[in-house]
């Protein structure tokens, strides 16, 4: 054997150790993606993590989700957009046209009943999507449920689409953290007992 084994090869081998162990570690949070059994014996650590704790995963997303990012009277404000008002606006003011030409009203009649039917439908529409639209609980229900119901595969690639690079980058520390442990044992088999 080279005298440069003692040398490289720790390092290389806890590198590989880390990479893999880190690496079937993010591979074993979805799989396996039902219990292995024998017999009538579940096997330990089947399923994986993810699908195993998966109505709690929901939960903790649906939770978080509606407390940082969209409760129901962003719902509003994200459905109730000014776009979306004008064209409100614009189909209370085509039926007031149909309504008025029916009834021989005035343009000026006209003009006034579009603005104020405009203004109070928007202002209704409004009251009705705040106090009785989706609230907090319910948005946050209906994330729970739909995480819930994905099919474990299904779920894996969504959490992977988002996360690969983070996943990467833990099986690289693996890689860099088994290095300094093989460099570390090459520095207490070789060279502190050569100093000694």
């Amino acid at each position: 054997m080279s005298p440069w084994a003692g040398w490289l090869l720790p390092p290389l081998i806890g590198a590989v150790i880390g990479g893999v162990t880190n690496d079937v570690a993010i591979r074993m949070l979805f799989r396996p993606h039902r219990p292995w059994r024998i017999g009538r014996l579940r096997v330990p650590l089947t399923p994986g993590l993810i699908p195993r704790e998966r109505g709690q995963i929901a939960l903790a997303i649906a939770d978080t989700f509606t407390a940082h990012v969209l409760d129901g009277e962003q719902v509003a404000d994200l459905l109730l957009t000014e776009p979306v008002r004008a064209r409100l606006r614009d189909k209370v003011a085509g039926m007031v046209d149909q309504l008025g030409g029916l009834l021989g009203a005035n343009a000026a009649m006209l003009s006034m009943a579009k603005g104020m039917a405009g203004d109070l439908l928007l202002r209704e529409i409004d009251t009705l999507a705040r106090s009785d639209g989706p609230s907090g609980d319910h948005i946050r229900e209906r994330i729970r449920e739909r995480i819930d119901a994905l099919d474990v595969a299904r779920l894996e690639a969504l959490v992977l689409g988002f996360s690969r690079k983070q996943f990467r980058a833990i099986t690289w520390f693996g890689v860099l953290l088994g290095g300094l442990i093989g460099a570390a044992q090459v520095l207490l088999t070789q060279v502190l007992p050569a100093a000694g």
